[in-house]
């Protein structure tokens, strides 16, 4: 069964910020496309991800078993 995939959008980035999200995300071998906002100052990153079937798991980190 293949992956299904959809987009993740980053909004209103700052070019270092994009810079930075575009070169991590194709250091995996993500497919991603980087536009310039109306603005002409910020970006919006687009990035295609797998979806996942099952929801993810709370982090216990931050619980405690006193907390219930």
């Amino acid at each position: 069964m293949a992956m299904k995939y959809s987009w993740f959008h980053h909004h209103e980035c700052t070019t270092e910020q994009a810079d930075e999200l575009v070169a991590n995300y194709q250091l995996r071998g993500v497919k991603v496309e980087r536009r310039l906002n109306r603005d002409n100052i910020t970006w919006t990153i687009s990035v295609q991800l797998p979806e996942s079937e099952k929801a993810p798991r709370p982090s216990r980190v931050w619980q405690n078993k006193a907390w219930g």
